[in-house]
């Protein structure tokens, strides 16, 4: 008879994928930082580039976006404001944990427009300036301050020369899928928002699975870099997330105080 082996041990599981989704008026060079952090931590990361016409071509896209990652998921995805309503429609055997970032979180048959609506008011609608074809675009002037007001004014500048017209078709258009309802979920909740306000963040927040506050402004993927990479990393390395869990949720890259670090230029 011949002895058997000792058993190899176990190699530890390779970190899920993340996907990152941006929001309305960005592109996802938004997430380049993040990104950044993540790979160099030993995560795959794949951007979804939205700006495709509807709600429904926006999650496509996301979905695509999905195949760059091993075994296309499921994946830790992450949406930042109207981001929140795209990865809410992505299917849920795609996930594994999703990721608001001061973002939409419709229930089915909401729109991200309505929901904006029956929020108190901020300074996003006189920040908007129409332009042609149902598209807007930000005012230059007040870009920095209502999305990046936490930052100096060099990466403000920087972040702001990158905004793009926005097609305002999607925030029009209804949920269809609610993948939060089948899959865990984190809402980051930024206090120092000016352009979606903090009380329609926390209605959200109920929704998910687990909570987190930072003082963040809009921007919070550049103010919160640090925080927000490592909330991703944290979640990408936990291992299997069941619905529910709220398994591998952290302080959320926070520094010894506990509270997330904030770049200042």
């Amino acid at each position: 008879m011949i002895p058997s082996s000792p058993s190899s041990p176990t190699p530890p599981s390779a970190p899920r994928g993340v996907l990152l989704v941006h929001g309305a008026w960005h592109t996802g060079r938004a997430w380049d930082g993040v990104a950044a952090g993540l790979r160099a931590r030993g995560v795959a990361v794949a951007v979804a580039e939205l700006h495709r016409g509807s709600l429904a071509a926006d999650i496509s896209a996301a979905e695509s976006a999905l195949d760059g990652l091993p075994e296309g998921g499921p994946a830790v995805v992450c949406g930042h404001s109207y981001g929140g309503a795209v990865i809410t429609g992505l299917p849920p055997h795609t996930v594994g944990h999703l990721v608001y970032l001061a973002a939409m979180m419709p229930d089915l048959g909401e729109t991200a427009l309505g929901l904006l609506a029956g929020a108190p008011p901020t300074d996003l609608a006189t920040s908007m300036i129409g332009g042609p074809a149902g598209t807007t675009t930000i005012d230059p002037e007040a870009a920095g301050r209502l999305f990046h007001a936490r930052l100096g004014e060099e990466e403000r500048a920087r972040h702001t020369a990158e905004l793009v017209p926005q097609t305002m078709a999607p925030g029009h258009q209804p949920t269809t899928r609610a993948a939060w309802h089948q899959r865990p979920s984190t809402y980051v909740v930024c206090s120092e928002d000016r352009a979606m306000h903090p009380d329609l963040q926390r209605r959200f927040a109920a929704r998910a699975t687990r909570a987190l506050t930072w003082q963040s402004d809009h921007g919070v993927f550049a103010s919160h870099e640090e925080a927000t990479i490592g909330l991703l990393h944290g979640l990408a390395t936990a291992g299997h997330l069941t619905p529910g869990s709220g398994a591998g949720l952290r302080s959320a890259g926070s520094g010894p105080t506990g509270r997330p670090r904030v770049r200042r230029s």
